[in-house]
């Protein structure tokens, strides 16, 4: 469940952030960042999740929601002035840029071998079926086109790589610290309405 996650997740963005030089992290500390936010930031789910708890098991809620409120509030208390001067934009761009670059140079040597394949097989075009030149020239046009096919097939791969992961790490490419404080702010405060109203209902249970 999502709520159970969202503590030790929330635990270990906090770490991260009391450990790391705020202002000069890594391509994967930016990951964790992003994904924490993007995984969690709709608390509608989250609401959810709670209500269903709260008539099954509104002990474990209790120890889940507390939990979660000093995780929340442990990330407010920690100064993260640090991260507002990081390009998460350029971080993801950067980490991009080796797939970008192997697509790059197989599509060129791709389209080479293309044009090589392209300009033999019009001169096969213009030559007799039972010419010498024809002969020699038919197997290594299809040789060729092999090897064309191979290089092509090679392309579309790394196409398809480096587009995976664009889409799997474009959260970095989003993401702005603000939104991680704004995030931690409504959790706090979703934790503390749990907390409230199962504190409320073992009030009345005992009147």
């Amino acid at each position: 469940m999502m709520i159970q996650q969202i503590t030790q997740r929330l635990q270990e963005v906090n770490t991260l952030l009391a450990t790391c030089k705020q202002d000069s992290i890594t391509f994967e500390q930016a990951m964790q960042l992003s994904l924490f936010y993007k995984d969690f930031n709709d608390t509608n789910r989250i609401v959810t999740e709670a209500t269903a708890m709260f008539h099954d098991d509104a002990r474990q809620l209790m120890d889940i929601s507390s939990s979660l409120l000093s995780e929340a509030e442990r990330f407010l208390s920690l100064d993260i002035t640090g991260l507002q001067s990081v390009d998460f934009e350029g971080i993801f761009e950067e980490h991009l840029k080796p797939f970008e670059t192997k697509y790059e140079e197989a599509k060129g040597i791709s389209t080479g071998l293309w044009h090589e394949y392209s300009a033999m097989s019009n001169r096969l075009d213009y030559l007799p079926l039972d010419s010498e030149d024809y002969k020699s020239l038919d197997p290594v046009c299809d040789a060729k086109k092999t090897e064309y096919d191979t290089a092509h097939a090679q392309t579309d791969l790394l196409y398809k790589e480096w587009q995976q992961e664009r889409d799997r790490t474009f959260c970095v490419y989003c993401f702005k610290p603000m939104f991680l404080s704004v995030l931690a702010e409504r959790l706090k405060g979703i934790s503390e309405s749990i907390i409230g109203d199962i504190r409320r209902m073992k009030e009345d249970a005992h009147e």
